[in-house]
């Protein structure tokens, strides 16, 4: 029997439930946590700034055309309809990274194509990026960017052998693939938080792990940036059955503490609720491997008692948090290390980097240091 469908559901059910009453935003300018999660992010107001100017929180909401992530778009008023763009197919991608990568390098655009790439503003992150269609689903995409090291596994390709060895460990990861356009090896990963319905694409709630931390503003504005551990903790607030999701956050620590996933701070963590309604930890997203070398890395977000440091101590120090005792926590760091040393290296190989330069990026991995 299908799940009924409720009429009205809460984007924010901490901060602001299903009441009948007015909510204010005391902190973040005023703006409630889970508005600004469908907004553009660095790359996305880049493209905005270029095309009609810089804008405030409310401008940037308003010109993020396209696919922003979650559910919410927005209109300048309540008696507009927001603005809505078609969805390129994956032909068009070739063209649509090379005017990226015209505006990374400052090159100029004519105002055709500067509106054409406000269709792609609302996709968040710092890289380049788009979502397109193909076959009835949708998948974003990213390219090399200039900033890339050239000695090192290009980062798309770095992202996609990790999305693919993390489902292989336990680990939530969305489907995809690598596809070649201008020569170069792009992957195409799929949306988590669309899925296709007669008509088109039914647009699930997004939270993102600031959303979380956010949603207890008395404790988040002490806070510059969130922990592991308080992420686990808000999942029990927000989700009906968060153990596992707790436990897999625990797998992801490990997982990105081994490869050296630097850039996994607040925002790249989240929540979807998807047709059921009720939300879970999203599919692991952005991920990345360290491009420098070091006696010591460190995690964005604390998840230990020495803090962020990744150590193999740090790492169990609170591994009872994530509700893993501390022999099935060595487990999992164990099987992890033994799994990515067995086989990141050819992942890279196959999605199509150069084999010196993946040998160079797997040297820079934390976990060399931890066993």
């Amino acid at each position: 029997m299908a799940t009924p469908v409720p009429k009205a559901v809460p984007i924010d059910p901490i901060a602001s439930p299903l009441q009948e009453k007015e909510f204010t935003a005391a902190y973040l300018q005023g703006w409630f946590s889970v508005l600004r999660d469908a907004g553009p992010e660095a790359w996305g107001k880049r493209l905005i700034d270029r095309s009609i100017g810089p804008q405030d929180q409310r401008g940037y909401l308003v010109n993020a055309f396209g696919e922003p992530v979650g559910a919410l778009t927005f209109s300048a008023s309540r008696d507009v309809v927001p603005t809505l763009v078609a969805t390129p197919t994956v032909r068009t991608l070739d063209h649509l990274l090379q005017l990226h990568a015209r505006v990374e390098a400052g090159e100029q655009l004519t105002l055709d194509e500067s509106r054409e790439l406000l269709g792609q503003a609302g996709t968040g992150g710092a890289r380049p990026k788009s979502t397109v269609e193909d076959g009835g689903k949708l998948y974003l995409c990213k390219g090399v960017s200039i900033n890339d090291k050239a000695d090192l596994a290009p980062v798309p390709i770095v992202e996609a052998a990790l999305l693919s060895l993390a489902s292989e460990l336990d680990i939530q990861a969305p489907a995809g693939r690598i596809i070649a356009v201008g020569g170069q090896p792009v992957p195409m990963v799929s949306r988590f938080d669309r899925e296709t319905v007669p008509g088109g694409f039914a647009r699930w709630r997004y939270a993102s792990g600031q959303t979380l931390f956010w949603s207890m503003p008395e404790v988040a504005q002490w806070s510059h940036q969130g922990s592991y551990n308080g992420l686990a903790r808000h999942l029990v607030r927000w989700e009906r059955t968060p153990r596992e999701d707790i436990r897999e956050l625990y797998r992801r620590i490990v997982f990105n503490a081994l490869v050296g996933n630097l850039d996994d701070h607040d925002k790249n963590h989240g929540l979807v609720a998807a047709a059921d309604g009720n939300f879970r930890l999203t599919p692991v997203f952005d991920l990345s491997m360290t491009s420098t070398a070091g006696a010591h890395h460190s995690l964005a977000m604390a998840f230990g008692q020495d803090g962020a440091v990744i150590t193999l101590n740090n790492l169990l120090s609170d591994c009872t948090d994530f509700d893993y005792a501390r022999t099935g926590a060595l487990a999992v760091i164990g099987a992890q290390w033994e799994h990515l040393q067995q086989h990141l290296l050819e992942r890279l190989v196959h999605f199509g980097c150069d084999e010196r330069r993946a040998q160079r990026t797997l040297a820079l991995m934390p976990g060399h240091r931890l066993f």
